[in-house]
C-alpha cells in the first residue's frame, strides 16, 4: 500500500502520534510523513521517551544539547506538540524500566493516545537492533491494542517505521505500507541536519547519504523518486 496525494485517506484530516525512543528517531523514521501531513494541514504530535547524558557509538549524548536540537527540529517541522517523557539517566536503559511505565506514557501521558486521539500511530520496529527501541516498541504496540475505554480510543492505523540500523536485525524489516515522499525528502534531510550531534559521516547508517539512498531505494519499490517504508499492523477505515 502506498500513501500519496489522492490516496484513500485524506492527509489533512489525520492526527499522527509518533513514538520515538530518543530525539531524532522521529525524523529518521517519519520525517517525510511529517512533512507531508503538515503540508496538508494535518496534525503531528511527537512523544520522545527519553534523553540523557551518555556515551554512544561515534560520540556522546548530551541531554542539554539534544533538547535544544529537538526543539529546533520540532519548530522547523511545525510539530503541533511534543514531550520528553522520562528525562535523566534512562537514555540507554529503557529496557530496564517496567513495561507498565512505558505503556502508561504512550496511553495516557502528556502527549499520548489519550491526549491526541490519533488516527495514525507510528512506533519503532518490534525487532530493532537496539534493546531500548524494542522496549518502547513493545510498550507502544500494547498501548495500541484494540480495547476501547473511556480513557483512550483505538487508533485506526498503526505503523512501525524503518530506520537505517535495521539492516542488522533479528528479523528483516518487511514493509507493506509506503509513503511517497518525493517532494519531501529534502525537508526530511534538512530536519536531520538539525540533529548535528547525532548525524555521522558518510557510509555510517545515521549519515545523510545513507538516509537519502534508503529513501530512493524504497521509492524504486513503489514507482516513486523517494519513499518511506512501514510495516502496517492495523488499517481500519
Amino acid at each position: 500500500m502506498a500513501l500519496k496525494k489522492g490516496s484513500i485517506i485524506s492527509l489533512g484530516e489525520q492526527r499522527v502520534l509518533i513514538v520515538a525512543p530518543h530525539p531524532d528517531d522521529e525524523v529518521l523514521g517519519c520525517g517525510g510523513l511529517i512533512s507531508k501531513i503538515k503540508e496538508n494541514e494535518g496534525e503531528v504530535h511527537v512523544l520522545v521517551m527519553t534523553v540523557g547524558d551518555t556515551r554512544q557509538y561515534g560520540g556522546r549524548s548530551v541531554a542539554k544539547i539534544r533538547l535544544m536540537e529537538l526543539k529546533e527540529a520540532m519548530k522547523y517541522l511545525r510539530i503541533d506538540d511534543f514531550n520528553v517523557a522520562l528525562k535523566g539517566d534512562s537514555h540507554l536503559k529503557l529496557d530496564t524500566l517496567p513495561q507498565r511505565t512505558l505503556i502508561d506514557e504512550v496511553e495516557t501521558g502528556k502527549v499520548s493516545i489519550a491526549s491526541v486521539d490519533p488516527t495514525i500511530v507510528c512506533i519503532p520496529y518490534l525487532y530493532s537492533t537496539n534493546q531500548d527501541h524494542v522496549a518502547v516498541s513493545t510498550a507502544a504496540f500494547t498501548a495500541c491494542r484494540p480495547v476501547g475505554s473511556p480513557i483512550k480510543g483505538t487508533p485506526p492505523i498503526v505503523l512501525s517505521y524503518e530506520q537505517p540500523e535495521l539492516v542488522w536485525s533479528r528479523r528483516r524489516f518487511q514493509p507493506n505500507f509506503f509513503i511517497d515522499i518525493s517532494g519531501h525528502l529534502d525537508r526530511k534531510i534538512r530536519a536531520l541536519g538539525i540533529y548535528r550531534t547525532q548525524m555521522r559521516k558518510s557510509k555510517h547508517p545515521r549519515s545523510i547519504d545513507v538516509v537519502k539512498r534508503m529513501a530512493e531505494t524504497r521509492g524504486t519499490e513503489v514507482g516513486a523518486d523517494a519513499a518511506e517504508a512501514y510495516e502496517c499492523h492495523r488499517f481500519l477505515t
